[in-house]
Parts: structure tokens; C-alpha cells; sequence
């Protein structure tokens, strides 16, 4: 049986999402704790707090050049309590004027807290899986192409 709070999370995403269209900081920034902690694709390691997160989410706008839109099509939410825990692959997909579509994969995990009956980003860790081999990260694998791999 599906629990309330999974269907508010899901919300809050979709919220997020949109917000991502359209580039709308601000509208991002309102889902992030003030004292939250992420792990991101870019050093430093680490970013504490929301105001080193909302520069982080500035600086990958900048980068992305035309349209942008970022979803979670494999989303899994588990929620007990004021506590959320979810996990999926974001797809990241840009496309400038007259150029082909770009579009990049990497695995996230968030954990949210219910604070004065909203719930808020405390923590997520965002990584693109690494070649052995070279130290090189891999953004080009999609699940598809993964798919494959794990079959070989």
C-alpha cells in the first residue's frame, strides 16, 4: 500500500522538476534545507548548506545551454515519518538552437525531512559511475547501454 507521504515527495518533485525547465532558482532553492548536504558530480567534495547548493544548481544553468529539462523516470520514494529516502537515475537533457540534443545519466539519492509540514532536502549524493581503468567518469552510459553491459 502506497503511503501519503510517497505521494507528497513525488509532488515535490515534479515541483522541482518544472522548476528546472524553466531555470527558476528560486523555485529550485525552496525544496533545500537551509543546513543541507550535497554530494555533487563537481568538487569539492562536499557543499554544506543551501547557499552553496543554489551555486551549484547557478553554475550547471549557466552551463546548459537551450532548452533543459531534468527527470527521475525510475523514481523509488520510501518514506517513515518525517524521514523520505529517495533514489533513481536522473536524466539530464539540453538542447541548444539548432544543435542535437544531449543527453547525460547519472544515479541520485536524496533524503528529505518533513520540517514544519513541508518537506525539505537535507541530503543527496549525485555521481556518474567511473572507468576503472582510466579514473575518466562515464556520463555517457544510459541505462540502455548499461542494460547491455550487465547482460554480456
Amino acid at each position: 500500500m502506497k503511503d501519503a507521504g510517497e505521494d507528497e515527495v513525488r509532488k515535490e518533485f515534479e515541483t522541482w522538476f518544472r522548476a528546472a525547465t524553466f531555470r527558476d532558482l528560486d523555485g529550485l532553492m525552496t525544496k533545500i534545507a537551509d543546513d543541507a548536504v550535497s554530494y555533487e558530480h563537481e568538487t569539492p567534495l562536499q557543499h554544506h548548506g543551501a547557499s552553496a547548493i543554489r551555486e551549484v544548481c547557478r553554475k550547471g544553468f549557466a552551463l546548459a545551454r537551450g532548452q533543459f529539462k531534468w527527470n527521475v523516470p525510475d523514481l523509488r520514494i520510501i518514506v517513515r515519518g518525517d524521514i523520505a529516502v529517495t533514489w533513481g537515475l536522473n536524466r539530464m537533457q539540453f538542447q541548444a538552437p539548432g544543435e542535437e540534443s544531449v543527453v547525460t545519466w547519472s544515479r541520485g539519492t536524496r533524503v528529505f525531512q518533513k520540517i514544519a509540514g513541508t518537506w525539505k532536502l537535507i541530503h543527496q549524493h549525485v555521481s556518474f559511475p567511473y572507468d576503472p581503468e582510466t579514473g575518466q567518469a562515464s556520463a555517457s552510459l544510459s541505462p540502455e547501454t548499461s542494460a547491455v553491459a550487465n547482460r554480456g
